[in-house]
């Protein structure tokens, strides 16, 4: 939207030194606040400095004519004397046009280029540069800005970050989060694709953030929040404050409080509705073919025992200082199959049926959060070969909790008590033609269990 037409004409009589002292200051405001205004300079600059280049070039061109012109009867030629202040002065009113926008830029506060920095790193991750720069190893203290996209490569990786203002964000395993730019009310970010944490710092007031994914747009401030998303589908948690979150299908605008839950899909009609966080869930049953979208894998055509095969996808891990490791892997997303939270319990355990081709040790692990908190690290084991069926046969294991061991001890020792997010499987180096059909989280076999939940399409 461009400045009122009013503004039009003082803008103008600001670039012919015809105000006075309070209009100056109004102006001043104008160019510090107001996009339009300075785009309506460059406007009028940019289009002053064609005028100029069509006058000098049509000038040129009939200097070129008349040079060429020979005096009857053989005389001298003569030289037509041309009038180039016309010319002259369009180019000088586009210089000082063009002047005055970039004193108005200069008198800009300027842009926040590092204002969020790397404090952690963990597994493989990607910087892409608004310069076009790309890293592959990141390590805590780089900072970066407006146009750089993060990027989680493997199924074990996460990277948290801060803000000048001490808000924390966290992006866990094949997340891909850019940061779009910075306004007077918000700094924007886009989530394509994986998940998402956000702490404000206690006690500190922050300014506000908007995420964008594929699904909705959000903005909050002093919020504490955790989203979800894929290509179509976004989850949404606001455990502290409140988020305000605007569905890119339909416009839709709803208010998400504390405890409360929004999710959004493109292929859900509706207007958006937030409801209360359901109560979590001890024991999980993950029946592949209800999911239909996964977080890393390729499906397999079904077999006359499995209605659904899940087959690992090639993953390049780079390692710091060596050559980059080949990884096959799956991965899914807890969310993709129950709206509850997946509660992990110390003496629960993981059922995984699945399959190899080829005789090889299999790493199992998952990725956690605190209870309506922030994300709390991963946890991994490995199970030898000679603990699984043989090759070309299917097998089930079940893995104690309390087995995996966690990979930054620092966020979470245990998994007891937290939230399951995503699980994955893997081989490392050799493609055994790994495969997996079934998951389930079975809970302790004494106390009160929570209520079951097998699926959210149950």
């Amino acid at each position: 939207m461009k400045p009122a037409p009013n503004l039009h004409e003082l803008l103008l009589r600001h670039l012919d030194g015809r105000l006075d002292g309070e209009e100056k200051q109004r102006v001043e405001a104008l160019l510090r606040d107001d996009p339009a205004a300075r785009a309506f300079l460059r406007e009028v600059a940019e289009q002053a400095v064609m005028f100029a280049e069509l006058e000098r070039s049509a000038r040129g061109r009939q200097a070129e004519l008349h040079s060429g012109n020979v005096a009857p009867g053989g005389g001298r030629s003569k030289i037509l004397q041309l009038d180039f202040r016309g010319w002259v002065r369009a180019a000088a009113a586009a210089a000082v046009i063009m002047l005055l926008a970039a004193l108005a830029i200069r008198a800009l506060p300027p842009a926040e280029k590092g204002f969020l920095r790397i404090t952690k790193v963990h597994g493989s991750s990607q910087y892409l540069g608004a310069n076009g720069k790309v890293e592959s190893v990141l390590e805590g203290g780089t900072v970066v800005g407006v146009g750089d996209t993060l990027e989680t490569r493997t199924c074990d990786a996460w990277i948290e970050l801060s803000l000048k203002d001490g808000l924390t964000m966290t992006v866990a395993g094949h997340s891909i989060l850019r940061i779009l730019d910075t306004e007077k009310r918000a700094r924007r970010f886009k989530l394509s694709q994986g998940n998402l944490w956000v702490s404000p710092k206690a006690g500190q007031s922050s300014q506000s953030v908007s995420i964008q994914t594929p699904t909705i747009t959000l903005e909050a401030a002093g919020a504490q929040f955790d989203l979800q998303t894929s290509s179509a589908e976004t989850m949404l948690r606001v455990n502290e404050g409140t988020a305000f979150v605007r569905q890119l299908l339909d416009g839709s605008v709803v208010e998400v409080p504390a405890g409360h839950q929004v999710a959004a899909s493109l292929s859900r009609k509706g207007l958006l509705t937030a409801v209360p966080q359901p109560q979590p869930i001890n024991y999980w049953a993950c029946d592949l073919w209800q999911v239909p979208e996964v977080k890393l894998g390729k499906w397999l055509p079904p077999s006359n025992s499995e209605r659904a095969r899940l087959g690992a996808e090639p993953l390049l891990w780079p390692v710091p200082g060596r050559d980059p490791v080949m990884l096959y892997a799956v991965a899914l997303a807890a969310w993709k199959s129950t709206e509850h939270p997946v509660l992990l319990q110390s003496d629960s355990r993981l059922r995984i049926r699945g399959r190899t081709e080829k005789a090889q040790p299999v790493r199992f692990g998952f990725s956690a959060q605190k209870m309506q908190g922030v994300f709390a690290g991963k946890f991994e084991m490995d199970v030898k070969a000679e603990d699984l069926a043989p090759a070309g046969e299917t097998w089930e294991v079940e893995l104690p909790l309390s087995s995996f061991r966690p990979l930054n001890p620092k966020l979470s020792p245990s998994p007891d008590g937290l939230e399951l997010t995503d699980l994955y499987a893997l081989t490392v180096r050799e493609d055994a033609g790994l495969e997996i059909n079934h998951i389930e989280l079975v809970p302790r076999q004494s106390g009160v269990a929570l209520p079951a939940q097998r699926s959210k399409q149950e």
